[in-house]
């Protein structure tokens, strides 16, 4: 009987171990996840299976990004479910990238300290967790071609300038991005951040003309998400320091992208 018992406490401890949700992450139900993998060599394989993606160990790596919503990514890809998750790509360390399809996150533009009634709420959420050895990091920025010079006649004024850097691997970068105090892997116990704003938008800081003179009068800031007209061609900008292996985990949550809004240098 003794024995009994003690296998059954042993069991229970395990069991708890095990199941005990990592530190970070919401109580909500998981929808994807997938590892992204700094490689020294490049890989030649680019087919999807696996819920990986290789980057370089070393320098810039492109994650492309579609919408699994879109007809014409679709019928281009007929295996991929509507509003679905999944690596159609793993290979980021050759010149056309990997790519990752998404649903529409569901959030509308706005400009920074005027959201009004714009959805600001993201249909799922993103997070993210560094693992292996400590010591390398990753900078992770979405980037994408701008289609509309207006933002969807949200600007006060005539566009004059973009002020984003153009990204190594085409169009223009957010001035937000996924950071090194995050990414590092720290000495002990990892945990998840989450990073659906900087991931699932991009916030474009333009100067605007506002009587007509030609001249720059107002600087000002707006949130455009992924797969919004706004933009196209959107891809994750992976810059890698080292970084061996990254989780991402996708949640079937909300989350408020404008919450960091006033943190953001020059909006």
């Amino acid at each position: 009987m003794k024995k009994i018992v003690i296998t059954s406490l042993i069991v229970m401890m395990v069991a708890g171990t095990t199941f005990a949700a990592p530190e970070g992450i919401p109580d909500a139900e998981r929808l994807y996840k997938f590892n992204i993998i700094g490689v020294e060599n490049e890989k030649s394989m680019d087919q999807g299976s696996g819920k990986v993606i290789f980057v370089d160990l070393n320098g810039k790596s492109k994650i492309n990004l579609v919408c699994s919503d879109d007809e014409e990514v679709l019928a281009l890809y007929p295996d991929l479910e509507e509003g679905s998750f999944d690596i159609l790509d793993k290979n980021a360390t050759n010149d056309d990238g990997a790519i990752l399809a998404l649903p529409d996150p569901d959030l509308d533009p706005y400009i920074v300290g005027e959201k009004g009634d714009a959805d600001v709420w993201s249909a799922y959420s993103l997070y993210i967790r560094p693992l292996g050895k400590p010591g390398g990091w990753a900078t992770i920025t979405t980037c994408a071609d701008l289609l509309d010079s207006t933002f969807a006649g949200l600007l006060p004024g005539k566009l004059v300038s973009v002020l984003n850097r153009e990204g190594d691997l085409g169009g223009f970068c957010s001035i937000e991005q996924v950071g090194k105090e995050i990414t590092e892997r720290p000495k002990g116990k990892s945990v998840f951040t989450n990073v659906t704003a900087e991931l699932l938008t991009i916030v474009f800081q333009v100067t605007v003309d506002l009587d007509g003179d030609g001249i720059a009068d107002e600087t000002v800031c707006v949130r455009v998400p992924i797969f919004d007209d706004i933009i196209e061609n959107e891809y994750w900008e992976y810059d890698n320091h080292g970084l061996k292996l990254l989780q991402v985990w996708i949640y079937d949550n909300e989350t408020d992208v404008s919450e960091g809004d006033g943190e953001l240098e020059g909006c």
